[in-house]
């Protein structure tokens, strides 16, 4: 079973739903993005995957072709990049307890 109080677990998920919860509400509202309700999940996400998110919000910006993919993409890497950095923070509460 899957502990969730490791951060390799707990951060991926976390930002999983925060995402998806940003996208949910921006689809369902049809305010623009940053007046909307999901001004401040995608702030924190925006901020969260800095430098992926930009690199991906400027894809979706240019090209309304290129969206959906700039989309997963962002997704998919982002979730990845929390993900290791969970890996990163067990790894450094491990050296703390045998020191």
């Amino acid at each position: 079973m899957i502990r969730l109080r490791k951060a390799r677990w707990s951060a991926p998920l976390i930002h999983g739903y925060v995402f998806l919860l940003t996208w949910i509400l921006a689809w369902l509202q049809p305010q623009p993005l940053l007046d909307g309700p999901s001004r401040w999940p995608f702030a924190l996400i925006f901020l969260g995957d800095f430098p992926f998110s930009a690199i991906a919000f400027g894809a979706m910006f240019v090209s309304d072709k290129n969206f959906p993919y700039a989309l997963a993409a962002w997704g998919i890497v982002g979730t990845l990049w929390w993900y290791f950095l969970g890996r990163l923070i067990e790894e450094k509460r491990a050296v703390g307890k045998t020191q």
